[in-house]
């Protein structure tokens, strides 16, 4: 089985993309331009195994090429999408039209560098220049599909999955961007995979009957994938795809755990005596502290909830902003450039002070990371940390 047109060759390159598409869905926590750059980099990386595996590439510099022209072209397309959103005033979600806009951004970035680098010898620039421009029409027209099918298609692979939507307060992102990954980049990467494919010519043979003709690739065609080749790769794709898929689920089951403590844990905020608020001197130190100052504090009182999920005690809140001694002490809501706060919230028990105390209302406290939140608790004299 020849490679540039066999079967396997093309369900290898499919495989390839949804791999890639499953890795993205729910990229790591990585932050900065590691996190900018993992989508286009786990895309260029799982293409580059089938240049190797399939077209039997072996140059290095051509390789690492396409890893870093894939890198940069998924921010492209992606700010190219949600800036023009802005610009348009669409704060919340583009439109398909400025989804395809920005597919056809990416395609640029994308398929003019690719097909450059790895055209075959037997394709003419004209001919790959031609195909270039299909592909980056392609590109915007699939991207804008994709994203229209969001609310379909990609709400019901996030169903699949063991973990709730990135975008929980507009899940419409996150569908959006689900069904954007499994459409996009599967028919890219074929497409990718057509438009470096050899070109077929014909190879006339004479016997002593007569002659014929067999249409051949052209001469730079390499071996035929076999089964037990694409297998491996095939497992191996599996096993890529759990290293991601098994953590994942870990950690949502983790957080899980924690909302159903949270939940359990919650103090009955029925018939709780009012607090006595205490004054400003007693919540806070209000004297220098080492070198900086107290400054205006302020004081607000939250009213007790009752509302199903959402309980909470009421609560007395003080606040003050301590400056650099011989620094200016702005009065009012103006704070000053280089400044230490202080919180203070009084509530009606330690019950509530404790839930509160694990549970922040005001911060997100990750339930991954234990070591973003020390929980410091005294009463009685006795501390526990």
């Amino acid at each position: 089985m020849n490679i540039g047109t066999g079967i396997l060759s093309w369900l290898l390159l499919a495989f390839l993309a949804l791999t890639s598409a499953i890795l993205c869905i729910a990229p790591p926590s990585l932050g900065g331009w590691l996190g900018v750059l993992y989508v286009g980099t786990v895309y260029g990386l799982l293409l580059g195994v089938y240049f190797v595996a399939c077209r039997r590439i072996r140059s290095g510099p051509r390789l690492a090429t396409l890893v870093v022209v894939s890198a940069v072209a998924w921010p492209i397309a992606y700010w190219g999408a949600f800036g023009a959103a802005r610009y348009h005033g669409d704060a919340i979600d583009p439109t398909p039209t400025l989804i395809a806009f920005g597919g056809v951004l990416g395609g640029v970035a994308l398929l003019i560098p690719v097909l450059s680098l790895l055209k075959p010898s037997s394709v003419s620039w004209p001919a790959a220049l031609v195909k270039a421009i299909l592909g980056i029409l392609l590109s915007g027209i699939v991207g804008g599909i994709a994203w229209e099918l969001g609310p379909t298609l990609g709400a019901a692979i996030w169903s699949l999955l063991p973990i709730t939507p990135i975008a929980q307060v507009r899940p419409e992102e996150s569908y959006g961007m689900a069904a954007l990954f499994f459409v996009w980049q599967p028919m890219i990467a074929l497409f990718i995979g057509w438009a470096t494919s050899e070109k077929q010519t014909s190879v006339r043979i004479q016997g002593r009957v007569g002659q014929s003709e067999v249409r051949a690739p052209a001469p730079h065609t390499s071996n035929g994938l076999g089964r037990r080749a694409f297998l491996l790769l095939l497992a191996g794709l599996v096993i890529l795809s759990l290293t991601r898929i098994v953590p994942v689920r870990l950690r949502q089951a983790h957080r899980e755990r924690v909302a159903a403590k949270k939940r359990e844990t919650r103090p009955t905020s029925v018939d709780l005596p009012v607090a006595q608020p205490m004054s400003e001197e007693q919540a806070l130190i209000l004297k220098e502290i080492g070198d900086y100052q107290p400054g205006h504090v302020l004081k607000s009182s939250e009213m007790v909830s009752h509302e199903k999920g959402f309980e909470s005690a009421g609560s007395v809140y003080f606040r003050a902003l301590y400056t650099k001694t011989g620094e200016q002490v702005l009065q009012g809501p103006v704070a000053p450039k280089q400044y230490i706060s202080a919180v203070v919230q009084q509530y009606p028990n330690s019950a509530w002070a404790q839930y509160f105390a694990e549970y922040p209302q005001t911060m997100y406290i990750s339930p991954d990371d234990p070591k973003m939140h020390a929980l410091v608790t005294q009463f009685q004299q006795q501390g526990k940390k």
